[in-house]
């Protein structure tokens, strides 16, 4: 996912999304637990946007991982201070435990399937502190998801003269939507077009806060958790 599109990842969603504001909102949420949490694992953390703002800005010791080499390598290069890796995290082993982890930008979806979320949901908890909890930002449910076109976004950067069109059309496959993402991006170095295909796993509010309890974790939905995005919560305490 985002292989062929990881250069122009930041510059395309830093103008569409509000990295300062919602990792502000993260650390306000962060700051209500007790004890407040220090040490973060990002599943699933892209170019690491999150993370940086959380490290440099609010303190926190903030590690990742995602399954995009080139993802990797543009948050290594963001936190030098953290811990990058590439892992699937349906399967992930690190050599430590956190305060807390973060799966944002509708990321668990990635995991696809009941198993997947599953498997997901079984190596945080491995990777977390008793205690220790998880904060999940959900793609749509299956009852809101709808086939045909998704959405269409548009981006430009004054400091390189780069423009990128993309275009989200949406289809479903049992329980799964899939999304062929259409890019189309113009620069100086030359015009460039060409598509990728996402799957996303559809699950319901039921499907996961019972899968969160059968890993260890106490669910909690909030409607508006990162800015307009409903989130869960969950401690885990096995």
């Amino acid at each position: 996912m985002y292989s062929k599109f990881a250069k122009w990842y930041d510059l395309h969603y830093c103008s569409l999304k509000d990295y300062e504001a919602e990792a502000e909102r993260i650390d306000y949420i962060l700051g209500k637990f007790d004890p407040k949490p220090r040490s973060i694992l990002d599943v699933a953390c892209g170019t690491g946007e999150h993370a940086s703002i959380l490290a440099k800005k609010y303190g926190y010791e903030v590690d990742g991982i995602d399954l995009e080499l080139d993802l990797i390598e543009i948050a290594s290069a963001k936190c030098p201070k953290g811990e990058f890796t590439v892992a699937d995290m349906r399967s992930f082993s690190l050599p430590r435990q956190y305060d807390a982890a973060l799966c944002l930008f509708s990321s668990i979806a990635y995991s696809e399937t009941s198993e997947g979320l599953l498997a997901t949901l079984t190596q945080i908890a491995k990777h977390l502190k008793i205690g220790g909890w998880l904060i999940i930002e959900p793609w749509v449910e299956p009852a809101d998801w709808k086939t045909g076109i998704v959405d269409a976004s548009e981006s430009f950067d004054e400091d390189t003269q780069t423009k990128v069109l993309q275009a989200r059309e949406g289809r479903t496959e049992r329980r799964v939507s899939i999304l062929n993402i259409d890019y189309h991006i113009e620069s100086p170095e030359g015009d460039f077009h060409f598509a990728e295909t996402h799957r996303l796993g559809l699950f319901t509010r039921r499907q996961i806060e019972k899968t969160m309890k059968e890993t260890g974790f106490q669910p909690k939905y909030v409607p508006k958790g990162v800015l307009e995005a409903p989130l869960y919560l969950g401690r885990y305490l096995p």
